[in-house]
């Protein structure tokens, strides 16, 4: 059964937008860099967007669908607002959870998104908070599996610029997920990615065969606070 429209008392959405603009860093979104990217026909990503952000991109744009990969629970602030925006335009808002801008899917949640992926109407809107690591992550899966761009190419949706993604600290784990595979293919020629996730992917080993550049983890967990 579908659930009613979300309408946010006035007092209330003026606390929440407090909140979003200055506790979740909004300022820098919204007055800076959204990180906003066209990656595909009818595919963008982007930065957590604020509400007027995604009124406009959807007017522009014809938003239909916005997968949210913050993980983000119901009563934040920023979950509420985006929800709010997209019962108000019609816009499906699908939050998909266990992806980390430092971590690993376990493969459930992997092809779970894989099969969101595949089946979401668009134009879609694929965003974490800063648009770099998960939003870039989500965005090569999709160049590779549905729009045939070869894994090199696609996997340069995980660059320093223009997206922000750090590769020398514990966000490169995105990276090595991606290098992970190219050497199974590389031993294996015809190995798919689908076929790869689906048979042997095995987080926890891909997790210890990982080797960070420690000296840039204050970047990524303090100065940028990455989820």
């Amino acid at each position: 059964m579908s659930q009613p429209p979300v309408s946010i008392p006035a007092a209330e959405r003026r606390r929440l937008r407090r909140h979003q603009f200055l506790t979740d860093h909004g300022i820098f979104r919204e007055l800076f860099y959204a990180n906003f990217h066209r990656i595909a026909p009818g595919v963008f990503r982007s930065a957590q967007p604020s509400p007027r952000q995604l009124r406009r991109w959807h007017a522009r744009y014809g938003i239909r669908t916005v997968l949210n990969i913050r993980a983000p629970a119901p009563h934040e602030p920023h979950y509420r607002l985006q929800q709010e925006v997209c019962d108000a335009l019609g816009m499906m808002h699908l939050p998909l959870h266990g992806f980390g801008s430092r971590d690993l899917p376990r493969r459930a949640e992997l092809l779970a998104a894989i099969a969101a992926l595949r089946d979401l109407e668009g134009p879609l809107l694929i965003h974490c908070k800063s648009g770099a690591d998960r939003a870039g992550f989500l965005s090569a899966l999709y160049l590779h599996l549905f729009a045939h761009v070869p894994i090199v190419q696609a996997r340069r949706q995980l660059r320093l610029w223009p997206f922000g993604h750090i590769r020398h600290a514990n966000t490169g784990i995105l990276d090595w997920f991606f290098e992970s595979y190219r050497r199974a293919a590389a031993a294996r020629p015809g190995l798919s990615l689908q076929e790869w996730i689906e048979k042997d992917y095995d987080r926890e080993t891909v997790l210890k065969s990982f080797r960070p550049w420690y000296r840039l983890d204050w970047l990524t967990d303090r100065l940028l606070r990455r989820e």
